[in-house]
């Protein structure tokens, strides 16, 4: 069963979610995550993360619908990753922010993960 084997699970999520391959990941990074989701308390976090999205972002979202950020802000997100084969991500984000830089990262929904360079340009030149 796969909710019984904590690694055969996540490895499904790491991959599942578009653009990666375990060779993909550092091998010391994949071991660090294998230790922390093998621990209960951190699966149980996790979980409560996502009861929390439903219990309460719901809620502060529908309160602050048509507001909009006003700092500049970087739209960051994996080129093959699951959110960009479902949404137009820069458009989403478009419409709530008014000064916005959105670019894809090669990769999937782990992109810092797994192309850790481009994403620390991509930070860099927004900094500058």
């Amino acid at each position: 069963m796969i909710l019984s084997d904590p690694d055969r699970y996540y490895h499904s999520c790491l991959l599942g979610w578009g653009g990666a391959t375990l060779d993909d990941f550092d091998r010391e990074q994949l071991m660090a995550y294998r230790t922390a989701w093998r621990d209960p308390e951190t699966t149980r976090a996790m979980c409560n993360d996502y009861r929390a999205a439903i219990r309460h972002d719901f809620d502060d979202d529908a309160e602050d619908l048509g507001a909009r950020i006003t700092c500049p802000a970087l739209i960051l997100y994996g080129a093959q990753g699951a959110m960009a084969r479902a949404y137009d991500v820069a458009a989403t984000w478009e419409m709530k922010c008014t000064q916005m830089t959105a670019q894809a990262i090669p990769g999937g929904h782990f992109f810092p993960d797994t192309n850790p360079g481009d994403t620390v340009t991509a930070l860099q030149n927004f900094l500058r």
